[in-house]
């Protein structure tokens, strides 16, 4: 397995080879903010990425998981309405996806090709970092309350979202 360039913006704290995977587990800390970066070397064509973050929820609104799909609504780098979707028809991509679970959020990718790769790491990152985080994408993702039949104000109320739908 070749050696990993380090990145000034982080040091390395350790290095676990894993003999039974003929992988390497290398363990790095962000100089300035210290987010854990752990970097899995091997000779695999395939590039995997995985951003997490913690979302400890504070009650059971599923709040973490409206977030988890609004910050796919569009970025300060990627200002269009889906660039999560759109990526999915246009990239090379082995694995596009994003979750939730109870106390953190993950957005995973993969790709065997460099440039697919690096653009996919650039739309990712500009959605988790900067995402733009529209009241409308907000009452697209998240649940809220409709009539029934939009033509009879008397319809009933009926639960809609896509969160909700999930």
């Amino acid at each position: 397995m070749s050696e990993t360039m380090q990145h000034s913006s982080f040091k390395k704290v350790s290095s676990t080879p894993v003999d039974s995977l003929n992988i390497v587990i290398e363990h790095y800390e962000h100089i300035k903010t210290g987010a854990p970066h752990y970097h899995i070397r091997s000779e695999h064509e395939e590039k995997a990425f995985l951003l997490a973050v913690r979302t400890m929820p504070h009650d059971s609104t599923g709040v973490a998981h409206i977030l988890e799909h609004t910050a796919l609504c569009g970025s300060e780098k990627f200002p269009v309405r889906d660039p999560f979707f759109m990526m999915t028809r246009r990239s090379l991509n082995t694995f596009m996806n994003a979750m939730t679970s109870s106390d953190w959020t993950a957005y995973p990718f993969a790709s065997q090709n460099d440039k697919d790769f690096l653009n996919l790491l650039d739309v990712y990152l500009d959605a988790v970092f900067f995402a733009n985080l529209d009241e409308l994408d907000f009452a697209q993702e998240g649940h809220r309350i409709e009539l029934a039949d939009k033509d009879d104000p008397n319809s009933a109320l009926e639960y809609k979202g896509v969160v909700f739908n999930e």
